[in-house]
C-alpha cells in the first residue's frame, strides 16, 4: 500500500458504496417482469433478494481481483485458497441472483417470506469482513 492509497477503512467503505450502488442500478433497472406473477409481498422479497445477492457479486468481483493481486506477488498455496474461495463464493452469488434464472430461461424461484434473501444478507456480511481483512 502506498501513500496515497487509502487506509483499510476507507478503501473498504468506498468498495461496499460501490457495490450498493452497482446493486442498486441493476435493481432499479431490471424491469418488473421478476415479480409480475407473484403477490406484491413476494415479489417486495425478490427484489431485496436481487439487491443482496448483486451487492455481493460486486463485492465478491472486487475482492477477486484483490486476492488475484495478492496471489502474483506472494504466489503461496494460502492465497491460492483465498482466490479459490472467492471464487466459488463468487459462482454461489452468480447462481442465486434471481436474475441469472430469467437469463437463462427459468421463472426465478421464490421462497415465502426473509428466508428468501437472509443467507445472501449473511455472505454479504462475511465478504465485507474478507474485504476489510484483505485490505490490511
Amino acid at each position: 500500500m502506498s501513500e496515497r492509497d487509502p487506509d483499510p477503512t476507507t478503501r473498504t467503505l468506498l468498495v461496499t458504496l460501490v457495490g450498493l450502488l452497482v446493486a442498486l442500478v441493476v435493481t432499479l433497472g431490471v424491469p418488473a417482469f421478476l415479480g409480475r406473477d407473484l403477490r406484491p409481498r413476494l415479489a417486495l422479497f425478490l427484489q431485496v433478494k436481487l439487491l443482496v445477492s448483486t451487492f455481493n457479486v460486486a463485492l465478491l468481483v472486487a475482492l477477486a481481483y484483490n486476492y488475484v493481486r495478492v496471489y502474483r506477488d506472494l504466489p503461496n498455496p494460502f492465497t491460492m485458497s483465498l482466490v479459490v474461495f472467492t471464487i466459488a463464493l463468487l459462482l454461489y452469488a452468480l447462481t442465486s441472483n434471481p436474475l441469472a434464472a430469467v437469463v437463462f430461461g427459468f421463472r426465478p424461484a421464490v421462497s415465502i417470506g426473509p428466508f428468501t434473501f437472509l443467507p445472501d444478507l449473511f455472505a454479504a456480511v462475511a465478504v465485507v469482513v474478507l474485504l476489510y481483512q484483505s485490505y490490511r
